[in-house]
């Protein structure tokens, strides 16, 4: 009988970062049908599912996220560790290729001028906007005007804000849990996934619902995921798990509960791939994570492409658009997500140290110190707040070394 997905938490051991790269190669895929035909219909599943195959592969990306970020918030020795992790994970890299497409990429192939670009704010609200995680629909003037798909700059990256909700929602779970290690010991999770799924039968959540609908199918994929994690010690994933589920799903095509059953699948097969042996691959994307950089590469780079070689065939398109992203992918691992990850301890200390220094200040201004005449040489005030934010003390005399 196969073990327990329990055995495959431990980083290294398990292939959710292949996983991950695969989603993120799939959403490429599908994209490039989108960008190069110019609507919806043209991406693989589209015409005989509710969901495209890009949908299902962010909903592999959700379930993935819900799987470790609840295992990372539970590991975690405070919030601020954990949504530091968070944000180094997301914002250095987004930003970074944010200001390359704005600053770079949009004022030398877009179709105005250099003077003119900069001349029009857009640019700037574009950074703006990206820092917020809300650049995802917006254009850049003379960016990819003219290609078959709207020129969108990035569209790719209008999942990020529900995946930083997401984050936020399950700490708040944490919190009214009575903490990190008691999320598993409550049934919030369980009551929120039932309530996502509620929703998206109300909301008849498709490929162009409302933000309410996004954000229900995202926390349910990211509540399953959450959901595997808290019951990975029982969970067994089999072909014949997943093969029922696969047949239950083709019987639902059309109905409503179709939704539902196609992110249960795309988590069913997550698990079941999660610790099958893949040798060199699951060391090299254990320690490459090229997963994010192709994600947030590959929309404008498959709109160039058909911008400044419209003829190509779309299997052309695709295989170049995989080969370029990824060499970019590679980049952006090597010299901004993994260096900004290493910062986290630094960026934990700066935070809590900000946070005392908040703390300390007000008492420090009001504070009345009694002073002994015959001690007073030996107080000294702390000008800074120590690790435990304490007020300032009395000091002894330092005495010299021993040694």
């Amino acid at each position: 009988m196969r073990s327990s997905i329990g055995d495959s938490l431990l980083p290294g051991a398990n292939n959710l970062n292949l996983l991950r790269l695969t989603a993120a190669c799939a959403v490429l895929v599908s994209h490039c049908g989108l960008l190069k035909i110019g609507t919806e219909e043209a991406e693989p599943l589209a015409s005989v599912m509710v969901y495209s195959f890009s949908d299902h592969a962010l909903h592999a990306f959700f379930f993935i996220s819900g799987f470790t970020i609840a295992a990372s918030l539970a590991r975690a020795d405070s919030y601020v560790e954990f949504f530091a992790a968070r944000v180094l994970r997301i914002w250095p890299a987004l930003m970074v290729i944010s200001a390359i497409l704005a600053l770079g990429v949009a004022p030398v192939l877009g179709d105005a001028t250099i003077a003119a670009y900069f001349v029009n704010p857009a640019w700037a609200e574009y950074i703006t906007k990206a820092s917020f995680l809300m650049a995802g629909g917006m254009n850049l003037p003379g960016l990819f005007i003219g290609n078959p798909h709207l020129p969108v700059a990035n569209g790719s990256t209008w999942t990020l804000k529900y995946e930083v909700i997401c984050y936020g929602l399950i700490a708040v779970g944490a919190i009214c849990s009575g903490g990190r290690k008691k999320l598993a010991s409550t049934r919030l999770l369980e009551i929120s996934t039932v309530a996502a799924a509620g929703l998206i039968m109300i909301t008849a959540a498709g490929r162009s619902e409302a933000t309410l609908g996004h954000l229900a199918r995202f926390w349910f994929a990211f509540g399953l995921g959450a959901l595997s994690w808290k019951y990975a010690d029982r969970l067994r994933p089999s072909l014949w798990m997943v093969a029922s589920i696969g047949v239950c799903l083709w019987l639902s095509l059309g109905g409503g509960v179709e939704r539902l059953l196609s992110i249960v699948f795309t988590g069913a097969l997550v698990l079941f791939f999660a610790d099958l042996p893949t040798g060199w691959l699951r060391r090299f994307t254990n320690r490459t994570d090229l997963s994010y950089g192709v994600y947030v590469t590959a929309w404008p780079i498959t709109q160039a492409i058909i911008k400044f070689f419209p003829e190509q065939p779309l299997w052309t398109v695709t295989i170049a658009t995989l080969l370029i992203s990824s060499a970019f992918a590679y980049l952006s691992w090597s010299l901004v997500e993994k260096p900004a990850m290493s910062l986290r301890p630094r960026l934990v200390l700066a935070i809590k140290g900000v946070a005392c220094l908040s703390i300390v200040t007000p008492f420090r201004r009001n504070a009345i110190i009694p002073v002994v005449p015959d001690k007073a040489a030996s107080l000294t005030r702390i000008a800074a707040p120590t690790r435990s934010c304490l007020l300032p003390v009395e000091v002894q005399p330092q005495q010299p070394d021993s040694t």
